[in-house]
């Protein structure tokens, strides 16, 4: 919370997540571990330097951030794809369009502009 606060923003992972939830009853901690690697890997081109201080952080400063958060939620034995967690393929679409109504995907480092950009993020994490 105090990162909202103080003005942090949360990107297309936490937005995305809202809508999973609302949409697909997934809960918020299994959103986070099954958009978050897709979301880091959209967003590398533009954001590597602060990805690279994330691999750092977790003791793998040669491997991208996005494999080693998907290896660690892996690890952990969470899921990490949206139909591991009873999203339906005839829900992308939904979640796509709702998500661009969440104001966190705005702030996301790489411009979201159109719903088809979330479904190719939600049909990379199915």
């Amino acid at each position: 919370m105090v990162g909202s606060q103080t003005g942090v923003s949360k990107g297309a992972s936490h937005g995305i997540g809202h809508v999973l939830d609302g949409t697909a009853d997934v809960p918020h901690g299994y959103t986070s571990c099954v958009m978050l690697p897709q979301v880091l890997r959209f967003n590398h081109a533009v954001n590597a330097e602060k990805q690279a201080r994330v691999s750092e952080a977790l003791g793998r400063a040669d491997e991208p951030a996005a494999e080693v958060v998907a290896g660690l939620i892996s690890g952990l034995g969470l899921p990490t794809r949206l139909r591991d967690v009873g999203v339906k393929p005839e829900q992308l679409d939904v979640i796509a369009e709702g998500s661009m109504h969440d104001r966190w995907v705005h702030t996301n480092p790489r411009k979201i502009d159109r719903p088809a950009v979330i479904r190719n993020l939600l049909d990379a994490a199915w």
